[in-house]
């Protein structure tokens, strides 16, 4: 009981923080610190950042906490739990949490494997310019995976990523351009 009071009057301090002016960089301030924390592999305070940002919906912080939960980082590794939160974070439009959402649903990690919600997900982070959702949207419909095959898709998605750095992309052009140079 005394968890959850505790737990609640966290949650009413954000709340209120959310509501006072300048609120916005209190909020930014409390998620660069857990990501400061996560950089240097303090999970534990990188886990005490981001909870309550994460658990209120800041998107980032929901993403954080699907990383890990995929890795073990901090927390045990489950798959179930960091595609709750990849979930979560997607749905308020967190373009690396929609790539790794989509990862999740293609190879059935921590959900049912469904190819049409990966390519979905995909799509959407690819078209705010995620460089490996590009790629590997351009994968899908390359193969035909979840989708009907289109080649002319799949290069459009293939030379996307590539212009934004992806250097699989890159290859994967090349593959399909029967070149084996990558320095197009």
């Amino acid at each position: 009981m005394k968890k959850l009071r505790l737990k609640l009057f966290g949650l009413a301090i954000l709340v209120l923080a959310l509501e006072a002016p300048g609120a916005p960089s209190a909020i930014a301030q409390d998620y660069e610190r857990g990501l400061s924390a996560y950089n240097r592999a303090d999970y534990q305070t990188a886990l005490r950042e981001w909870d309550s940002l994460a658990q209120f919906g800041e998107p980032k912080a929901q993403f954080g906490l699907g990383l890990m939960h995929t890795f073990g980082q901090g927390v045990p590794k489950n798959d179930i739990f960091a595609m709750d939160w990849y979930r979560r974070a997607s749905e308020r439009g967190h373009p690396g949490a929609q790539l790794f959402l989509g990862r999740g649903l293609e190879n059935g990690n921590g959900t049912e494997q469904n190819l049409e919600a990966a390519l979905a997900w995909y799509l959407r982070a690819a078209e705010q310019g995620e460089n490996r959702a590009q790629n590997n949207l351009a994968r899908l419909y390359e193969v035909g995976r979840g989708t009907t095959q289109d080649m002319d898709i799949a290069l459009y998605w293939y030379e996307e990523s590539a212009r934004n750095g992806n250097t699989n992309a890159r290859k994967n052009l090349a593959r399909l351009h029967g070149n084996t140079s990558t320095n197009q």
